[in-house]
């Protein structure tokens, strides 16, 4: 993902605002351990000249490397926030909740279900969240689908348990300069359009490559999780109050449990979409509507996810929030599953940047397995 170049600290503001400091129980860094490289052997030299030195083997060219930063990330000072005066979650007032994931026709595989990879990926997601005893929630879930996505599909999850929520294409009438860096997110900006779904209070957007180890319920009680208002601004279009809680992405699975700035988190102060809570909000929705119908207002090679990250940036009048790195996490570890990691955001039919950790990879691939198997057998008995 794009760095987050511009974004600065926001500074100190008034006795009002309420500080949020990077989380206490964040892990020394510690130093990486750089890989063997192998050196000729001393034995039976006859001669006193040092020898060559054997360079380093290279990785397989089908392997992407991650790229890492040549110099230790400076730990950032998280923006302070104002908590919105009405907030549900502060009350006795009960809230209505969903988990929401988003599907399109771009990455479909023909009729044939079984062969489309991403389609199959949010089946494992539904059947976690609706079915699957450890990991079931007792709120909405829902599947945004854009028109392109085929009838069988939309059967098929619905069969599933999941609700189908229709939705047309996101566009303005200047949009034509959003290109995205791959033809996978050429629909990804319709994702904002869980902001119209004023039905809810507060939503759980999760890419559909994500996969449960426990109950994600409990995400909705972070306190990053709660509605804020927005800071003062001479920008009238700014809705009061808002919510934009999520985390930063890791490089690969070189990562600390919990990771931190030092010890594995790529950007300072930029959000990754394919985990994040929001508060749905039409005069928000409307605000990112004009940022996407001017020109060159943001990066668009990530197209809805650098929409977020300029709308809410940590040194603007709506700065994103951090919820703890436990609930999700990119590229997990062995050491993230057996520390009590909540949910990952991987796929299961291929990782390239998780180096080894087999138990980890052997895991995602079983999801699938697991929840054919499962509806299979349900199937078959009813």
């Amino acid at each position: 993902m794009p760095s987050s170049d511009g974004h600065e600290s926001a500074k100190p503001e008034e006795p009002l605002l309420v500080s949020v400091a990077a989380s206490s129980n964040q892990e020394t860094a510690k130093p990486e351990i750089p890989l063997p490289v192998s050196t000729p052997s001393l034995d039976n030299q006859k001669s006193t000249k040092p020898e060559t030195p054997t360079p380093a083997p290279k990785p397989p060219a089908n392997i992407p490397e991650s790229p890492k930063p040549e110099k230790t990330p400076t730990v950032p000072t998280p923006p302070s926030y104002l908590e919105a005066t009405t907030n549900p979650a502060a009350t006795n007032k009960v809230e209505k909740l969903a988990y929401v994931t988003f599907l399109s026709g771009t990455v479909d595989s023909g009729d044939n279900l079984e062969e489309d990879k991403y389609f199959q990926a949010v089946r494992i997601l539904i059947w976690q969240l609706v079915h699957k005893p450890e990991t079931r929630t007792k709120h909405d879930v829902v599947v945004m689908v854009t028109p392109t996505v085929s009838e069988a599909r939309r059967d098929r999850l619905k069969k599933d348990g999941a609700i189908i929520h229709t939705v047309e294409f996101l566009h303005t009438v200047n949009d034509s300069w959003v290109h995205p860096e791959k033809h996978r997110w050429d629909d990804v900006m319709t994702k904002m359009r869980v902001w119209e779904m004023t039905q809810y209070n507060r939503i759980l957007m999760l890419d559909g490559d994500s996969m449960l180890l426990k109950s994600l319920d409990g995400v909705f009680d972070d306190p990053g999780a709660q509605l804020l208002a927005t800071k003062p601004s001479d920008d009238s279009d700014l809705p009061p109050t808002y919510l934009l809680a999520s985390n930063s992405e890791v490089w690969d699975s070189s990562h600390t449990f919990p990771p931190t700035y030092t010890t594995g988190i790529k950007d300072v102060g930029y959000m990754n979409a394919g985990f994040f809570i929001l508060a749905p909000s039409l005069p928000a929705f409307e605000y990112y509507k004009k940022l996407l119908n001017t020109p060159n207002s943001f990066d668009p090679r990530y197209p809805e996810q650098n929409l977020m990250n300029y709308a809410h940036r940590w040194d603007g009048p709506m700065p994103w929030r951090e919820i703890a790195y436990t609930w999700n996490v990119r590229c997990p570890n062995d050491n993230d599953i057996e520390k009590g990691l909540v949910s990952v955001h991987e796929k299961w039919w291929t990782q390239p940047y998780i180096h080894g950790n087999e138990k980890t990879k052997q895991w995602l691939l079983s999801r699938r397995w697991e929840m054919k198997g499962w509806y299979d057998a349900f199937e078959a008995s009813n």
